[in-house]
């Protein structure tokens, strides 16, 4: 059993996901939980000079819906101006609990509040919690880092009509950073969750609406266990 602290590879990501929640930053874009890990911890920073917040964290499923094997601690707790605080994630469910074939993916949700000045404590005053929220992959032992790094290289693509289909047949949830076909830009579908909908499930697959005149070739990047990008690929459109 071992514990593995989330590496900050870059400082930008401090600010990455955290920008949103006035002072508090989280230190990573994505947790990777390996099976049989103890746990695994991530630095939430209030980087503001004079206010406290407080700072609430659970693990939720991908849909919101049930109650996920997850644990936090601590779930809820003061930060000062100033400071770090590690948030341990724990998986609590039973040994083989989870699909062991492939990944599974959920919720690290982080919540905010800033403290009311001593000024305002008596007046009437509108206070905002703003929310954090990043993707944390539960990574069966079987499956490794090195594949997980190269699995969007294995992505299908084929086109009918006017729908690109991208196929995912390998075990590892992979998350599009960018996908072109012929130069023009194919996004995620209206009123969805670009998180989400840019995301093809292992051994699933994904459509996607093409740009008029959309034609050649296909091009796509993926987001890395760190939160960085992949080397773009292309490939010939059938």
């Amino acid at each position: 059993m071992k514990t593995r602290l989330l590496t900050l590879l870059l400082p930008l990501m401090l600010t990455l996901s955290g920008t949103a929640s006035a002072g508090v930053v989280v230190g990573a874009t994505r947790i990777v939980y390996h099976a049989g890990q103890q746990e695994v911890q991530l630095p939430v920073k209030n980087n503001d000079r004079d206010t406290s917040h407080l700072v609430q964290s659970w693990v939720s499923n991908i849909d919101d819906q049930g109650k996920p094997d997850f644990i936090v601690t601590p779930p809820l707790f003061k930060l000062g101006a100033e400071r770090e605080m590690l948030l341990h994630f724990i998986y609590s469910g039973a040994e083989k609990g989870l699909p062991q074939d492939r990944e599974s993916v959920f919720w690290a949700n982080i919540k905010s509040i800033a403290a009311t000045p001593d000024a305002l404590k008596d007046k009437s005053k509108l206070q905002i919690a703003a929310k954090t929220r990043i993707k944390l992959f539960y990574r069966p032992a079987a499956l490794t880092d090195k594949a997980a790094q190269e699995a969007y290289k294995k992505l299908t693509f084929s086109r009918q009509g006017n729908t690109l289909r991208v196929t995912n047949p390998t075990p590892f949830y992979i998350t599009l950073q960018e996908l072109s076909v012929g130069g023009m830009n194919v996004t995620s579908p209206e009123n969805s969750l670009p998180a989400v909908s840019m995301m093809i499930a292992p051994s699933r697959e994904q459509r996607y609406s093409l740009p008029a005149k959309a034609k050649g070739k296909v091009q796509w990047s993926a987001i890395t266990d760190y939160g960085g990008k992949t080397k773009p690929l292309s490939a010939e459109l059938p």
